[in-house]
């Protein structure tokens, strides 16, 4: 069995702890700001902090946290059986007969792999996934790897090469 199992690198995963690291920092600069502005403030509502602030600013916080581990998740495994593709909104079970072929899609300076369905539909992996904002330095070889499990396991008379998009 031939398992091969692709997710978003970690620098590309890491955005999300950026993102919540920002938030944080912004909440801090909000507090001494407000320190500094409000000499001589006692409480955290002297500082601009309600209840209701702090409980969105844990919220987003949460929420970002939430998604790292989200797209930690995401990705694809392909196997003798077929592939499946995990994403956001759960998990998705495909059979070689049901792709047609596969593509590199450009979208906003970045490069991703399309699956297009025998039906007619088309299905955007999550990983692998290249970009200037979300590089993947093994890129090419992932395709390589694609195409070939896909290659060997093409339905007869069906095409599922990567190809530019």
């Amino acid at each position: 069995m031939n398992d091969v199992v692709f997710r978003p690198t970690s620098a590309q995963t890491a955005a999300w702890l950026v993102a919540a690291g920002i938030w944080v920092g912004g909440a801090v600069l909000h507090a001494v700001a407000s320190a500094v502005l409000l000499d001589g403030a006692t409480s955290m509502e002297d500082l601009g902090f309600s209840p209701d602030s702090l409980l969105f600013d844990l919220a987003v916080l949460a929420a970002f946290l939430l998604a790292f581990r989200a797209d930690q998740r995401r990705g694809i495994a392909m196997d003798d059986a077929g592939v499946t593709v995990m994403g956001w909104a759960g998990t998705r079970r495909l059979a070689y007969e049901e792709i047609s072929h596969a593509e590199v899609r450009r979208k906003l300076g970045t490069d991703q792999v399309l699956l297009h369905l025998t039906n007619g539909r088309k299905v955007l992996l999550a990983a692998p996934k290249h970009g200037r904002l979300m590089p993947d330095a093994r890129f090419a070889e992932k395709l390589a790897v694609i195409e070939g499990q896909l290659g060997r396991h093409a339905r007869p008379g069906g095409t599922t090469t990567v190809s530019a998009g």
